[in-house]
């Protein structure tokens, strides 16, 4: 009986993974094929990624998302985290009026948010670009660093802050020299998501951004409209293989931490 049901587990998981990963593996195939159309292949090439450095728009809007994502995951890690510190010293009331604060966010629907923020700023004259991009941007990234970050608070002993203010440690030096090293990886992870988030987001994008900060994931939807060249195939290819390789270091340095420890 264990032996059928381990093959019939290790057969579902060979299908959810031929499921999941063959559009993508199309995607990164048909980067190559010398057509311009998907029906047929008719040869392999590399001038989809000749056209693609060479067309400005792309490389315009895709340097708009890049910029755009740091910002957004530095201002979002800085946010969510002094969030989540402070709420550890507030009242029980105070912390269920934050946590509500940062849920709301991810409650409401994302064109609801971006006509909201379209007429908040566009009733203060800030201009659209690069700040209210940042800004509309970290407002639904917030949340989730402030729950990574909250939830490893809570695996914090306690006696180890009142040993540090037992030995005459302040507020702010417990902070820097306890709390923060230990949530140090929930922050970056927390920061990665943030800038992945950040660097998919089409619909608030839509609304925040200016005529000259136009980010690539905008672009490439207004490219549906006349149909996408396998340009964009090319481009989801190099995403791709940065995303493997930012992963892959990022096991890399945590082994060789695991093994210095």
């Amino acid at each position: 009986m264990k032996l059928k049901t381990s093959k019939f587990g290790a057969f579902y998981l060979s299908l959810f993974f031929v499921v999941l990963y063959l559009p993508v593996l199309s995607v990164i195939l048909y980067s190559f094929n010398a057509s311009p159309s998907t029906a047929q292949w008719t040869g392999f090439t590399l001038d989809w990624y000749r056209e693609l450095f060479r067309d400005r728009v792309i490389v315009e809007s895709f340097k708009v998302s890049i910029e755009v994502a740091l910002l957004t995951a530095l201002l979002s890690a800085i946010m969510g985290t002094a969030s989540a510190v402070i709420s550890m010293w507030v009242t029980d009331g105070m912390k269920k009026a934050i946590q509500g604060m940062m849920v709301l966010p991810l409650l409401v629907p994302e064109i609801a948010l971006g006509i909201a923020l379209l007429i908040f700023f566009n009733s203060i004259n800030l201009p659209f670009g690069h700040l209210t991009l940042v800004l509309s941007h970290s407002l639904f990234c917030v949340p989730y660093v402030y729950i990574m970050v909250q939830l490893r608070l809570k695996e914090i002993d306690r006696s180890i802050l009142e040993s540090a203010r037992d030995l005459g440690a302040t507020t702010w030096q417990v902070i820097e020299t306890v709390i923060l090293p230990l949530v140090t990886p929930s922050i970056i992870t927390a920061s990665l998501l943030a800038l992945a988030m950040s660097l998919d987001d089409v619909i608030i994008s839509t609304y925040m951004s200016g005529a000259k900060t136009t980010t690539l994931p905008v672009h490439i939807f207004s490219m549906m409209r006349v149909g996408v060249t396998p340009k964009v195939n090319a481009l989801c290819t190099l995403i791709l293989v940065g995303t493997f390789f930012i992963v892959g270091l990022s096991q890399l340095t945590k082994k060789q931490n695991k093994e210095a420890v």
